[in-house]
């Protein structure tokens, strides 16, 4: 686990001993703005993810879909704040 205020952040799915996916976003300035980075890595398979290359494959499509929707939202929710 991570918590760097302002520039990181970062947890374990499954809590640090049995973790299954580190998750991490990191933030730096740039600008006006904030880069925002996200990204994760699989500690270990397990039956709920798969555990074959093709399932391994799925997930790792499925993740990056997943970032992506997640930082738009970020972006989305940020744009909207500064409207106030």
């Amino acid at each position: 686990m991570r918590a760097d205020p302002g520039s990181a952040f970062a947890f374990v799915v499954g809590g640090a001993e049995h973790g299954i996916v580190r998750w991490e976003w990191l933030l730096r300035e740039q600008g006006t703005g904030s880069i925002v980075e996200q990204t994760w890595r699989l500690l270990r398979t397990d039956p709920v993810l798969g555990d074959t290359p093709g399932d391994l494959h799925a997930l790792r499509d499925h993740m990056a879909r997943s970032a992506e929707s997640t930082l738009l939202a970020l972006a989305e929710w940020i744009a909207g704040c500064g409207a106030h």
